[in-house]
């Protein structure tokens, strides 16, 4: 669980903490103390398994493998004291359970959550029930209700979370969208006009030009030397409006570094974004262009969804006419994970732009390799 409601899992360390502290109490004197370095051991140890489930600065999201672990560890530990105290001084210990089971929704899914912990408390009772010789029917069942009552609204907190990451997405795809609309519009202007002074200034300058230098061999003396100067002004103007043509085209296209940082600025400010983009790179082609920044946007957007990352990191780079962008970030995902949608359609984007787009994981960490043809600035 990337924890975004953090008071919520304040509130699970303190009912831990009280827990603890009123068994600690509750031990008659005379305790043997290998029994009290038990229960003490096996406290902790639920504590430290729930702090890392639940704070980010763990960065071990229950959905993991490692998460997993530690849920079940912490399970572990509340059967383990369960079975060290005494159920007729220590009923309120189920209270560990409804902690854990708060925490289940963010590594299962609803139903599996449900059904997991109704099973949890049928064998914490049946245990109790064995421990004091008599049923509990009536505590299984207020124990039961409020463990439901913890797994729906930890489902409900998820749901909105999981909400407001693809509202996110979908104002960032928006901010792309808009900064590759008004690329558009800037480049087709600066076209036209590129193309007018190409086609109809260039026309006449070189017609000019010509006209010059044949005056220049017809006449003599004074006059020819003016022309001269003429003819030279008017190649230099020439030159000049050239020139001016290939800077208007060079600027027409799209900066990937400032596309990339466009859409860096709406991502979540926990979320840290390293890039190693040059600045010349460029994309000529706005179709092109779209599918880049789409694929972009779609890893990203993976790493802050399934994989708890808090880093990601983008770079890229040109060799031999091919642009190379690398994907990665620090989150883990599960060792049995498979390629959903998302990857099926940034591959298809790939092949759209004549390139291909590859992953792998790398120490629990999804790497995306996107390569595509690239042409540098093409000269009028």
């Amino acid at each position: 669980m990337t924890n975004k409601l953090p008071l919520s899992s304040l509130a699970g360390v303190l009912t831990w903490a009280l827990v603890f502290i009123i068994t600690l109490s509750l031990l008659p004197p005379t305790t043997e103390m290998q029994h009290w370095l038990g229960v003490i051991s096996l406290f902790l140890l639920y504590g430290a398994a729930f702090t890392a489930l639940t704070f980010d600065y763990f960065r071990c999201p229950p959905h993991s493998t490692a998460g997993k672990s530690l849920l079940a560890l912490q399970l572990a530990t509340a059967l383990g004291l369960l079975v060290l105290l005494p159920q007729s001084h220590f009923e309120y210990l189920a209270i560990l359970t409804i902690i854990w089971a708060a925490v289940l929704p963010f590594a299962l899914s609803q139903r599996n959550a449900i059904a997991l912990t109704l099973v949890v408390v049928i064998l914490w009772f049946s245990i109790a029930s064995y421990q004091q010789q008599h049923a509990q029917w009536i505590t299984a069942l207020l124990y039961g209700a409020f463990h439901l009552f913890a797994v729906l609204v930890q489902s409900t907190a998820k749901s909105e979370q999981t909400a407001k990451e693809e509202l996110a997405a979908k104002h960032q795809q928006l901010q792309a969208t808009q900064q590759l609309l008004q690329a558009a519009s800037r480049q087709s202007e600066r076209t036209r006009i590129a193309r007018n002074l190409h086609d109809l200034v260039g026309h006449h300058l070189t017609a000019l030009t010509i006209q010059l230098q044949v005056a220049g061999h017809i006449t003599d003396g004074e006059a020819k030397a003016q022309i001269g100067k003429c003819h030279q002004l008017a190649k230099l103007l020439l030159s000049d409006v050239r020139e001016a043509v290939s800077t208007m085209r060079q600027y027409a296209d799209l900066s990937l570094l400032e596309s990339v940082q466009q859409m860096v600025n709406v991502l979540p400010q926990h979320v840290e974004m390293k890039l190693a983009i040059a600045p010349d790179i460029v994309l000529h082609d706005l179709s092109q262009a779209q599918h880049v920044l789409c694929i972009i946007q779609e890893a990203t957007s993976n790493s802050l969804k399934h994989s708890g990352a808090t880093a990601v990191f983008i770079s890229a780079c040109v060799a031999q006419q091919q642009l190379c962008i690398t994907i990665h970030d620090n989150g883990v995902i599960d060792a049995g994970w498979r390629a959903g949608n998302g990857i099926k359609g940034m591959q298809e984007r790939a092949a759209e732009c004549g390139g291909q787009l590859s992953y792998k994981r790398v120490d629990g960490a999804m790497h995306l390799t996107f390569n595509l043809p690239y042409k540098g600035f093409e000269h009028v």
